[in-house]
């Protein structure tokens, strides 16, 4: 079975948290796994162009909407849910997950996420790490 590689994930989590002004940056080079960035509402402040990719979404139609637009219906209360865990928590584990992209088919996907509280407004950040299965 094709893997989230975690040597990557856990290479980009301690580049942002050495240089939390550049994260944008850091996450703009990655090819491989798609990033994105919710605020503590889980809504969209930042995606990579891989993000992108998997999802056929254009960064612009993203950034401002509630992450669970890549939801099924049937899993955006449960992903909200674990969204907020996350944030208050700090922790979550890898896991599996069917999700959506803009034109409804669904695709499956292993995500890895990271907490930080020094990016952007200095607020806690999700940062999900999406690799396709």
């Amino acid at each position: 079975m094709n893997t989230i590689n975690l040597r990557k994930t856990r290479e980009i989590k301690d580049a942002i948290t050495e240089a939390p002004s550049k994260v944008k940056d850091i996450t703009d080079q990655e090819s491989e796994l798609g990033i994105c960035i919710t605020d503590s509402k889980g809504y969209f402040v930042s995606v990579n162009q891989r993000y992108c990719d998997i999802y056929d979404w254009q960064a612009s139609e993203l950034i401002g909407k509630h992450f669970t637009e890549v939801v099924p219906a049937q899993h955006k209360d449960q992903l909200k849910r674990m969204h907020d865990a996350f944030i208050e928590n700090q922790y979550e584990i890898i896991r599996n997950w069917e999700v959506q992209k803009k034109d409804q088919s669904k695709i499956k996907i292993q995500a890895d996420a990271g907490w930080n509280d020094r990016i952007f407004d200095g607020n806690p950040h999700k940062i999900t790490f999406v690799h396709v299965m």
